[in-house]
């Protein structure tokens, strides 16, 4: 069984990883962008490689800052294994902001990538979410 402070470290290693992680493929999706991206997505239509490069950047920012906030705060009074457990919701968020910046990418980049292909991609982050539920509520259960 793992003690806590392997706990703690491997969750670090893996927050560490997931924004490497993100980082290299917003830097590998902006350099295979088109000039003018198409995000397919209602009222909003094609943007520039940069604003879409900055965009993706400042959302990763915020969304890790509030979690690491809210994450902190809300652990306090958790038990230690519950708490670490809780802060590897950002490993998962990170995952998944990496997984749609690729996809992203992909659709984007049709003339040497088939996008069908990745579909997948889309899946990957709410799979490892309701796992991450799932996980928690087996947790919460056996404490009780």
């Amino acid at each position: 069984m793992l003690t806590f402070a392997a706990m703690i470290k491997a969750i670090k290693v893996f927050n560490s990883v997931s924004v490497l992680l993100f980082s290299v493929i917003l830097l590998l999706v902006y350099a295979y962008l088109p000039i003018m991206v198409d995000m397919n997505l209602e009222g909003l239509k094609d943007i520039h490689k940069q604003t879409f490069f900055y965009y993706a950047f400042g959302s990763f920012v915020i969304v890790n800052v509030i979690i690491r906030i809210g994450v902190s705060l809300g652990s306090r009074n958790l038990s230690e294994d519950l708490a670490a457990w809780i802060r590897a919701i950002l490993f998962i968020v990170n995952f998944y902001l990496a997984s749609m910046i690729g996809f992203i990418g992909v659709i984007n980049n049709t003339g040497h990538i088939n996008p069908s292909s990745f579909g997948y991609l889309n899946y990957l982050g709410p799979i490892f979410l309701i796992i991450w539920v799932i996980g928690l509520i087996f947790f919460l259960i056996k404490k009780k």
